[in-house]
């Protein structure tokens, strides 16, 4: 009876035992099916930082993003799918959950399909373990795996020189923020060269600050090229020392559009971090910034007709106005006097 007894219990031991590690090879999975990618929204100037996390649990196949997405996020599911699919690697069959936190802030553009890809490939195993604390990821995914650019690269740049990471950015958009100083970024061409990297196969070199100090300010309308008008020249050259407003009244014909669209090339030469700052209001518009201007104080002249959303900006996703565009420039409201009252206030 005794002996029976203590067959029994040892029997309950090693059942328990066997549950014991069934239960620590199920925590091992979980641990090694989450991961952790950081990445930037953008609001306006600033950039916030995301962190993308990626569960990949049993269950049902499944693809679900959380954390305040708009559309075209939430379409990252099925570009990070075809990209995955058509890079060589596999796609789990599994329940995966994609958190953007903090939860609160919305996330839009196509910028965050490079984490969320990532997230995937090193929660399933398939990418080499390493420290992602240490790097940011931006850029959309076509369905090819090729990497395209994206919106904002410049305060994207700035914000995560403060965090001392590397930047990872499709390599239509590196070359833009290496324009921010003491940044370290990484030019990614396609998905598929992120393996031999992180594997220590094929290392991907740092892409170098590109200065743009050489570049000529020198602008296509020359105050010399004005005959006559000494006091209007004489006016300009106040406003352009002392930073001054300026109001030129005359009738139609008398030069005023032609002197003030050459009031920029008389105004003191921007600084660097004028021009970085400049450069980034102009890289979150949907016209894109020519680097021969760098130095070059912008110039904006508004239709009389212009909405007022036009002129100051915002909106859902704030874009910026002419207003901000004008920054460290000239704002020229021709045809003063037809402006909506209210936008003149």
């Amino acid at each position: 009876m005794s002996s029976f007894n203590l067959a029994a219990c040892g029997s309950q031991y090693r059942l328990a035992l066997a549950t014991l590690n069934v239960n620590n090879d199920d925590e091992m999975d979980l641990f090694m099916s989450l991961a952790c990618v950081y990445s930037r929204a953008r609001i306006g100037l600033t950039s916030p930082l995301v962190t993308v996390e990626v569960h990949i649990a049993n269950g049902l196949p499944a693809f679900a993003i959380v954390g305040l997405p708009e559309t075209s996020v939430k379409e990252a599911k099925d570009r990070v799918r075809s990209a995955i699919l058509n890079c060589g690697y596999e796609f789990p069959a599994k329940r995966i959950t994609i958190n953007l936190a903090p939860a609160d802030l919305p996330k839009e553009g196509g910028r965050f399909d490079l984490p969320i890809a990532v997230g995937i490939l090193v929660a399933s195993g398939q990418m080499a373990d390493t420290d992602l604390s240490q790097y940011e990821f931006a850029g959309e995914l076509a369905l090819s795996g090729e990497l395209r650019a994206i919106i904002g690269e410049i305060p994207l740049a700035m914000a995560c020189r403060q965090s001392q990471r590397t930047l990872v950015l499709p390599m239509a958009s590196a070359q833009q923020a290496s324009w921010v100083p003491e940044t370290n970024i990484i030019a990614l061409g396609h998905l598929q060269q992120l393996y031999p990297h992180f594997a220590g196969q094929q290392a991907l070199s740092l892409l170098g600050h590109q200065s743009l100090d050489q570049v000529d300010a020198k602008t296509e309308l020359d105050m010399a090229d004005v005959i006559g008008q000494p006091l209007a020249k004489r006016a300009l050259e106040l406003a352009a020392s002392g930073g001054h407003n300026l109001l030129l009244i005359g009738p139609p014909g008398t030069g005023k559009t032609m002197l003030a669209s050459r009031l920029p090339g008389i105004l003191p030469k921007m600084s660097q971090q004028q021009a970085l700052a400049t450069a980034a209001i102009k890289s979150i518009s949907p016209d894109k910034f020519d680097p021969s201007q760098w130095f070059h104080r912008p110039f904006r002249a508004p239709h009389h007709t212009a909405s007022s959303a036009a002129l100051v900006g915002g909106g859902s996703q704030p874009q910026p106005g002419e207003i901000s565009l004008a920054h460290n420039g000239v704002l020229f409201l021709d045809e003063l006097p037809e402006f909506v009252i209210g936008q003149i206030n």
